[in-house]
């Protein structure tokens, strides 16, 4: 996820992600003080984004206002049901593509019931 001038510098060290939303940084070193932040990324990382587009899946490109446009239309979305058939299908790549190196369905899913309950009041 690191721009590619950055890599060496992450060669060493074990990492790990930081998931405090107003916290920019991203990854820091367990054992050191190496870190890197939302800068030093190729990416957008969906829990940091505090403005659209705020990323969600990063193997198939949906992001929040994905969600909260198909909830505004219908009531609600199919996009985590779409992700679960696509990853049944073997085309998912989460470990690599997404910034936290874990599937994105949990995240989606929590976005989906929030935005539900926040548009449908």
């Amino acid at each position: 996820m690191l721009k590619p001038e950055l890599l060496e510098q992450a060669m060493i060290g074990k990492y790990s992600f930081c998931s405090a939303r107003d916290c920019p940084v991203v990854y820091f070193e367990e054992q050191g003080s190496r870190r890197f932040t939302i800068d030093d990324l190729r990416v957008r990382v969906g829990l940091k984004a505090k403005e659209d587009p705020i990323p969600l899946c990063y193997c198939f490109g949906f992001d929040e206002s994905h969600i909260r446009d198909e909830i505004s239309r219908t009531g609600n979305s199919t996009i985590p049901e779409r992700i679960s058939r696509l990853i049944r299908e073997g085309l998912c790549a989460c470990e690599a593509r997404n910034p936290l190196g874990m599937c994105c369905l949990g995240e989606v899913n929590k976005t989906k019931n929030r935005l539900r309950e926040t548009l449908q009041r």
